[in-house]
C-alpha cells in the first residue's frame, strides 16, 4: 500500500488508515511518505500508522507523482505482488484490496475500484458517485466517469476504461514491470502532480497494458485536501495548464479528442491565462520548456510499443 501525503489533514489520513487495517485478508505493507514534512507532523504520521508499516518524510516535496513513484520501487522491490495507490483522503471497503488483486492476478492490468464521494473528516457516504475511471472529452480535458450522479446509479460489472483516478489504483507487478521497463518510470515526474493519472492510463495502452473499473470494490473518496482544489490554489491551477500542454507536447496527434476542438481548447487555455489566470503563467512557461522532453518520451514511448 502506497500513501503519498502533504498537509492533507491528519484527521483525514487517521480514517484511510483505519479503512487500510480493516482489509480482509491485510495488507501486507504500507509505507506512507510525507512531503515537505515538518518534524511534528512527521511525528504524528507515524503515531497514526503505528506498527503497522513505514513512514518516509522528506523536507522536500516531490509530488504525488515522485512520491508514489519512490513508494512503488522501494516495496516492488521487497517482493510486493502489486502495489495499491491510494490517496490520504480515501477510505476503502473492507474487501476492496482483495477484490481489485482477485480481478488483477497474474495480468498486466491496472485496475481501480468504484469511488463515491465522502464527507471530511469522517469519509462518510454522501450519496454520490466520485470516480468510475476517467474519460476524455473532445476538447482534451478529462474527467472522473459519472462524478456526482447518484450512488444508486453506480456501474456493477467491470469496464474498461481510458484511465482510473490517482485516488485508489492497483498496479499489479506485470504491469509495473512492463511500463517502467518501457518509460523509467510509474507516473511521469515532470508532471508533479494533477493529470498524472491520466497520462499513465494514456501511456499504460499503448503499452498492453489496459485499465479496469471493478465495481466490486468501493471505496469512498472525499475531495477538497488543502492547497488541492483549482478554485482556491494557484499552484494547482498552474499544475493544471502546464500538465495539459505536457500531455499536448507528449502525444502529439495521439492526444485523446478531436484535433479541431482540443486546438481550440488550448488557444482559450492560453488567453485565460495571459489575460486573467496570470499566476498560471509559470505553468506554460515549463511545459515549454519540457516540449523536447515530452517528445523525447513521445520517441521512446510508441518506439517500445
Amino acid at each position: 500500500m502506497s500513501v503519498v501525503y502533504h498537509h492533507s489533514g491528519l484527521d483525514v489520513l487517521a480514517r484511510t488508515l483505519d479503512g487500510v487495517r480493516a482489509q480482509v485478508p491485510p495488507v501486507h505493507a504500507t509505507r506512507v511518505l510525507v512531503n515537505d514534512a515538518t518534524g511534528t507532523e512527521r511525528d504524528a504520521v507515524r503515531s497514526l500508522l503505528g506498527g503497522d508499516g513505514e513512514v518516509v518524510a522528506h523536507d522536500a516535496n516531490l509530488g504525488f507523482a515522485g512520491g508514489q513513484n519512490a513508494n512503488a520501487a522501494a516495496l516492488f522491490a521487497a517482493g510486493a505482488d502489486a502495489v495499491l495507490v491510494l490517496n490520504p483522503d480515501v477510505r476503502l471497503a473492507p474487501d476492496a484490496v482483495a477484490g481489485l488483486a482477485a480481478y488483477a492476478a497474474g495480468r498486466a492490468v491496472l485496475a481501480g475500484p468504484l469511488l463515491l464521494g465522502a464527507t471530511r473528516p469522517g469519509l462518510d457516504p454522501d450519496g454520490t458517485i466520485d470516480s468510475a475511471g476517467i474519460r476524455w472529452t473532445a476538447t482534451a480535458r478529462h474527467l472522473d466517469d459519472r462524478q456526482g450522479e447518484p450512488a444508486s446509479a453506480a456501474p456493477t460489472q467491470p469496464a474498461l476504461v481510458p484511465g482510473l483516478t490517482g485516488a485508489c489504483l492497483l498496479v499489479p507487478r506485470a504491469a509495473y514491470e512492463r511500463i517502467v521497463a518501457a518509460t523509467g518510470e510509474l507516473f511521469d515526474q515532470d508532471f508533479f502532480a494533477y493529470r498524472e493519472d491520466a497520462e499513465l492510463g494514456l501511456r499504460a495502452a499503448v503499452l498492453g497494458v489496459p485499465s479496469y473499473v471493478v465495481p466490486a470494490a468501493a471505496g469512498w473518496h472525499a475531495r477538497g485536501s488543502a492547497g488541492t482544489s483549482r478554485t482556491t490554489s494557484a499552484f494547482a491551477n498552474s499544475l493544471g495548464v502546464q500538465n495539459r500542454f505536457l500531455i499536448a507536447f507528449k502525444y502529439g496527434r495521439r492526444r485523446p479528442g478531436r484535433p479541431l476542438a482540443r486546438a481550440a481548447r488550448d488557444i482559450v487555455v492560453v488567453a485565460g491565462v495571459l489575460l486573467r489566470e496570470r499566476t498560471s503563467i509559470p505553468g506554460l512557461r515549463t511545459a515549454w520548456r519540457l516540449r523536447g522532453r515530452m517528445r523525447e518520451k513521445r520517441r521512446a514511448l510508441f518506439g517500445a510499443a
